[in-house]
């Protein structure tokens, strides 16, 4: 009879135990348990196209978006030649701005050679038109004012002879005016003849000039983008990060940051609890040492994984080990707000059955 009552006594006791955790306002803790893939926040791969192309990308896997690629090309005609750096290896870190390889093509040499011969044969020009004409030009205009000066030097007699005979009215008005139109055309001849030596010594006029340095100027730029495009083949490291060996024929390189990010697909029944949680935590085990993080976004797709509507996830790392590589898929423990006996009791349910699910038998 004894044991009869100690065993009700036993029961009603669970059950009032049950009752005061069910229906009195107690919270527990709620977890959602999933897993995780490390990858690198950015990866940058370096890759051959089918026609000779060379096409640069830059994937960011925190804001889970392209940086942008960049794609050279080059004339079928020319000769072009890749190499990467001899003591580039796998496993080796590399700082931003480092040089990881090169490209020389004959089409860009040729180009600057034109240029270069361009240019100099403006610049010729320009310094014959600058300095005058050639000094047996220079001595003709010369010779010319010479000249001029010299008849009207020889007409002033004849001036001054007609003023004295129109002065005493010896000679008639039209004789007078036809001395001095005479007078007036060899002093016109002067100003000429000074015009033409200035020409001749001073070169070409001044809008010739500044049409022969506005090709020089356009040249000169031509030349400079013409370098830049040549320095543009010189590869250097967009980022810094670690290079893993590639096992294409068309991926050339690929450098990964050494910093890490998870991604972490959330079953969509827990979709709700992570997204009203401000920022929440996680936890990473299997490693060397625990990992924490704090989810920093999530995505507004829903996609189907092993036969499950997950959302992913995106989270920072914390200090994470050496023994982190990108591509792990490790156990991940996200941490919510506070929830019912119930709600909790409902939760341990279904991530008993979920979790194995996700990582298809993990």
């Amino acid at each position: 009879m004894r044991l009869v009552l100690l065993r009700v006594a036993v029961v009603a006791v669970v059950v009032a135990a049950i009752g005061l955790v069910v229906f009195l306002p107690v919270q527990f803790p709620s977890v959602v348990n999933t897993y995780a893939t490390i990858a690198p926040v950015n990866r940058w791969v370096l890759a051959k196209a089918t026609d000779g192309q060379l096409i640069a990308s830059t994937f960011n896997y925190r804001s889970g978006l392209s940086e942008g690629f960049r794609v050279s090309t080059f004339n079928p005609g020319s000769s072009t030649y890749f190499s990467l750096s001899t003591s580039l290896v796998p496993g080796q870190a590399v700082t931003m701005g480092d040089t990881i390889g090169s490209i020389y093509s004959t089409e860009v040499a040729e180009r600057l050679i034109a240029l270069n011969g361009q240019l100099a044969a403006a610049r010729s020009l320009l310094a014959v038109n600058a300095t005058g004409q050639k000094s047996a030009i220079v001595n003709e205009a010369q010779q010319r004012l010479q000249f001029a000066k010299r008849r009207r030097d020889e007409h002033l007699k004849v001036e001054e002879r007609t003023q004295r005979l129109f002065d005493q009215h010896l000679i008639p008005q039209g004789e007078y005016d036809r001395v001095q139109s005479e007078a007036n055309a060899l002093q016109d001849e002067i100003t000429i003849a000074e015009a033409n030596l200035e020409a001749a010594r001073t070169g070409a006029k001044p809008e010739q000039l500044n049409l022969v340095n506005a090709n020089i100027a356009a040249l000169v730029s031509e030349i400079e983008a013409v370098k830049g495009r040549a320095a543009t083949y010189t590869l250097t490291a967009p980022i810094s990060g670690t290079i893993f060996p590639t096992f294409s024929a068309d991926t050339l390189l690929t450098i990964a940051a050494s910093e890490y990010v998870a991604l972490i697909p959330v079953r969509w029944s827990d979709y709700r609890r992570v997204a009203a949680t401000p920022e929440p935590l996680l936890t990473l085990t299997g490693l060397s040492q625990r990992v924490t993080g704090k989810v920093i976004s999530m995505n507004r797709e829903v996609q189907v994984l092993h036969g499950q509507e997950v959302v992913i996830a995106t989270a920072s790392l914390e200090a994470p080990p050496g023994d982190v590589m990108p591509g792990m898929l490790v156990r991940c423990r996200i941490h919510c707000g506070s929830v019912t006996a119930v709600e909790y009791g409902r939760q341990l349910i279904l991530s008993a059955t979920a979790v194995r699910s996700l990582l298809g038998g993990f």
